[in-house]
């Protein structure tokens, strides 16, 4: 799943539409966890000493070129992600660990959606794919709709869906405006299957873009057929915040804590930072600070948190970002991959992007996991690459 910044970089120059808004349940105010909400864990000491027992120097290979949206299911042996195909949209296919067995999802279903779909995520169960998709219902005078908005990631033009294993029944979740500005990205489900997190971003009424974490309760029917029921918005500080960036990020292994990157706090996008909010008492506590780009938290298997930022990139080659791993509190941070570093064997010999690894992406002993690279802020030009660390 790629960096935000190509939105950012892209979609500014988009023209936008709105038109009615989505039915929400309740709001759910955050309050700040004392001090460390405010002042943050020193997340860049440096630190020679691996977290865990597996941790870098790291070595890569490509394991899906021109792909990227990474999300692995161990119950039924397949790695979900997006791609774009001839036509010009992007789909979701799915393939087994070893690269064997690719299959696209949804092909020929009636209810499955035609435009350009990605962002997948799979139920605990494996029964299910929480995925974003291209609106149904084109701009006027545009027969194509507008896929260039709803890349993957960038969550315009956008709405959530959900649907079956092998996609030959889906169904719509939500029904947003048809505009540039309106959508959502990033769709993940808690660990208890109970719940279901997205970001979604709405043209506001002074012409900006509000952008929200929202979260909801999965159901499935007696007929098999899932549905969302208490709707809500996390707000940190207790308040929404209109223009400043926020994004969810994934869940603790209990279910109870939720990762979040946003600038609400220095209102500074090039400076986002990594919070972590407790959903039971609604504490939120800042993981990172300092001046450097953060985004794309989730938790390992083990409990620690890998996300991507450009801190400590070398002279002379600026731009890109790395993977870094720190303990659940922002302690012990360790830079993992070297992607940017010329002198490093990890070099990819362009400017990198490390994104999303997920969750459920890791090797079940910690040893390796599958993550996304943006090689292209505008073109979207990614790769997934099976990445495995070094262990003691």
């Amino acid at each position: 799943m790629l960096s935000i910044r190509a939105a950012a970089v892209v979609l500014a120059a988009l023209l936008f539409c709105g038109c009615a808004g989505l039915t929400e349940g309740s709001r759910l105010a955050l309050t700040p966890a004392g001090p460390s909400d405010a002042q943050g864990v020193s997340a860049y000491r440096e630190t020679s000493a691996t977290i865990s027992r597996c941790g870098a120097p790291v070595t890569y290979s490509i394991f899906e070129p021109n792909a990227y949206g990474s999300d692995w299911s161990k119950v039924n042996n397949r790695i979900a992600f997006n791609r774009t195909a001839s036509d010009g949209y992007y789909h979701i296919y799915t393939v087994r660990p070893d690269g064997t067995g690719l299959q696209q999802i949804g092909l020929g279903s009636p209810t499955f959606p035609g435009r350009t779909v990605g962002s997948p995520a799979w139920t605990p169960s494996g029964a299910f794919l929480a995925f974003v998709a291209e609106k149904t219902t084109p701009i006027p005078g545009d027969l194509k709709g507008d896929t260039f908005a709803a890349t993957p990631g960038w969550g315009g033009y956008s709405d959530l869906w959900i649907a079956t294993a092998d996609g030959s029944h889906a169904w719509q979740m939500t029904d947003l405006p048809a505009g540039n500005d309106d959508g959502v990205l990033l769709p993940q489900f808690s660990p208890n299957g109970r719940l279901l997190e997205w970001t979604q971003k709405m043209k506001g009424p002074d012409g900006g873009v509000d952008w929200s974490l929202k979260i909801a309760n999965f159901n499935v029917s007696a007929a098999g057929s899932p549905y969302l029921t208490d709707i809500r918005t996390l707000a940190p500080g207790g308040s929404a915040y209109p223009n400043e960036f926020i994004e969810t990020g994934g869940f603790s292994a209990n279910s109870e804590e939720m990762l979040f990157t946003s600038d609400y706090q220095n209102h500074l996008f090039v400076e986002n930072q990594i919070y972590v909010v407790n959903l039971l008492t609604g504490a939120v506590t800042r993981l990172t600070t300092g001046g450097a780009y953060n985004e794309h938290p989730r938790f390992t298997p083990s409990g620690q948190i890998i996300w991507m930022t450009d801190e400590k990139q070398p002279l002379g080659h600026p731009g890109g970002d790395d993977w870094w791993i720190m303990n659940a509190d922002g302690s012990n941070p360790l830079k993992l991959s070297e992607f940017n570093t010329p002198s490093s064997p990890n070099y990819f010999g362009k400017t990198v992007y490390a994104t999303v690894v997920n969750t459920d992406s890791w090797g079940t002993s910690g040893s390796y996991f599958y993550g996304d690279v943006e090689l292209n802020l505008v073109t979207s030009e990614s790769d997934i690459l099976r990445v495995s660390l070094t262990c003691h």
